[in-house]
């Protein structure tokens, strides 16, 4: 990579982070500012409320940062890998129950969870979680509000595959040939006044593909990761 190219990389991804990290910070700030006028009041309930929205923010935040430096060192091609037993639908549930915490409240959705036991790979528990809510975090994000998210997964012969669907109409032609770019983010993303980084479904991708998989898009909203298994 040329100098120049790797520097002009380097800011965009810098411009990213800062974009998409002010908003949480902005929140942690706030909550704490009035967390302190409600201790001066005496307000303990009011407190604790605000001690879980800092919290929740915090977790946010974190998750963030550690989707950032993923997609860094994919980039790099140097992402250290851990690799367990694990099974998918254990992962799943983990993938969903983290969805819903980092999503928060405002987004109602429910999961449909339709995996047998026994789907077993040799996956790093920490990035294949990620991999799934990424794509977890897309259908509840952009699927039809009234639908659940579907997830079900099929074996094919030494592999798995592991379909996600939020019952949206899903991407237009001209966002689906640039769904696993870096920073991408299409008409649907403002459409839903979301300000993501772009990053999920490139890092899903990357963090598949070092595992021997692949994601990919299927049709309408529905994304398939594609995984071995032992």
């Amino acid at each position: 990579m040329e100098p120049e190219a790797g520097a002009a990389e380097t800011e965009e991804f810098m411009s990213v982070a800062a974009h998409d990290l002010r908003n949480p910070i902005a929140v942690v700030r706030a909550s704490a500012q009035m967390a302190q006028r409600q201790v001066n009041r005496g307000d303990t309930e009011g407190v604790h409320a605000r001690l879980k929205s800092i919290v929740d923010q915090t977790d946010r935040l974190t998750e963030m940062l550690e989707s950032f430096l993923d997609a860094a060192r994919i980039t790099a091609g140097n992402l250290p890998m851990k690799p367990e037993h694990l099974d998918l639908r254990a992962v799943v549930e983990q993938a969903a129950d983290r969805t819903r915490a980092l999503l928060g409240e405002h987004i109602e959705r429910s999961f449909e969870i339709d995996i047998p036991d026994g789907f077993i790979g040799a996956w790093d528990r920490t990035r294949i979680v990620r991999a799934v809510r990424a794509l977890l975090s897309n259908a509840m994000i952009f699927g039809s509000p009234e639908a659940p998210v579907h997830v079900a997964a099929q074996r094919q012969g030494d592999r798995v595959r592991l379909q996600v669907s939020g019952g949206g109409s899903g991407p237009d032609a001209e966002e689906t040939q640039h769904l696993f770019e870096r920073f991408y983010r299409g008409r649907s993303a403002a459409e839903a006044g979301q300000s993501g980084s772009g990053l999920g479904l490139f890092t899903a991708r990357g963090i598949a593909r070092l595992h021997g998989g692949d994601v990919r898009h299927v049709e309408a909203d529905t994304f398939e990761v594609e995984l071995p298994l032992v």
